[in-house]
């Protein structure tokens, strides 16, 4: 059986935080399936001499982040698994350690939902560069 220790009040804060940013990162690995349907579905248009600078642009931001989101969620799956322990008196409570990998993260998280949003805001203006002209046939 296991037993449940009682952690400190930091400890479990650092654990409710680091599964909020777990949640945020689903999120993002969501968004960033539905990003790469959106370049999918504009490929030709956007392969063209006008865009496909800024299209090879976006898409390598694009995997750069992908990646990034996969080395930030890593992470904070073993802070996630290590304050469980802890919890389970499994291994004793360090809340220095903590405090510096939860530090870490909160760098990681900061930085990749602004790269994340800077894609997605570059990636939009790109593929509505290439909507316009359609629209305006339309009109």
């Amino acid at each position: 059986m296991e037993t449940i220790t009682a952690m400190s009040a930091r400890s479990l804060q650092y654990y409710v935080i680091a599964r909020h940013w777990l949640s945020d990162l689903d999120f993002y690995r969501i968004e960033t399936s539905f990003l790469y349907r959106l370049l999918d579905d504009y490929f030709t248009r956007l392969a063209n001499r006008d865009h496909i600078e800024r299209f090879g642009a976006v898409s390598a931001r694009l995997i750069v982040l992908e990646t990034d989101e996969k080395e930030t969620r890593e992470l904070l799956t073993r802070q996630l698994k290590k304050v469980e322990l802890m919890a389970e008196d499994v291994i004793p409570e360090s809340a220095d350690e903590l405090a510096v990998a939860q530090v870490k993260l909160e760098y990681l998280i900061t930085n990749l939902t602004a790269e994340y949003r800077e894609v997605k805001k570059e990636l939009f203006d790109l593929v509505e560069s290439v909507m316009l002209p359609k629209k305006q046939l339309l009109a």
